[in-house]
């Protein structure tokens, strides 16, 4: 891996527009479609504050991250064509793995509408089989992980209750908004 990775910004985020194509008969964006989203969201946070592309990290070095469990809470409705603003950030990093928190809100910050807790397993391509960090990736994981002591030792559904409280102060609110 190139050792010129730069540490990124912990808690990016972009505006996206959602897409008739992920909505259900309803107009609501499917809930399966949430984690389209968060992955591709949290690509290409990676690409633009690090410089760092995992699918190219997973053809370089034949180990890549895979999903292996998703907690998700879907808190208000979100709809085709409405803009919204995707944050992600990493929260945990084992010697075999990593969680995102995804964050979805309306295109203000002023409401979150969904949030999702995903734990990835690192493995070795080749063997299908977990693997460890190396030290250098390690490194470079620690250098984004989002450290909130209110976080530590917290569940998901506190976590949840935590975020909506934020939210209601304001917490997400006020970042310029750019047209996707």
């Amino acid at each position: 891996m190139e050792s010129t990775l730069i540490k990124p910004e912990l808690s990016p985020y972009n505006f996206t527009r959602i897409r008739f194509q992920d909505c259900d008969p309803f107009g609501h964006l499917n809930n399966a479609r949430y984690m389209d989203y968060f992955i591709e969201a949290r690509s290409e946070h990676l690409r633009e504050s690090a410089s760092f592309d995992f699918y190219e990290y997973g053809n370089r070095y034949g180990k890549s991250w895979v999903v292996s469990r998703v907690q998700i809470q879907y808190l208000e409705p979100v709809r085709h064509n409405d803009i919204v603003k995707i944050m992600t950030r990493l929260i945990r990093l084992t010697p075999g793995g990593i969680t995102n928190e995804a964050l979805l809100f309306d295109k203000e910050g002023n409401r979150l509408k969904a949030t999702a807790w995903v734990d990835f397993t690192f493995v070795d391509l080749a063997k299908g089989r977990p693997a460890r960090h190396d030290q250098e990736i390690f490194s470079f994981l620690e250098s984004c992980l989002y450290k909130d002591e209110d976080m530590e030792d917290t569940s998901f559904e506190a976590r949840v209750k935590q975020l909506r409280k934020q939210v209601g102060e304001g917490k997400y609110s006020g970042e310029r908004i750019e047209s996707p």
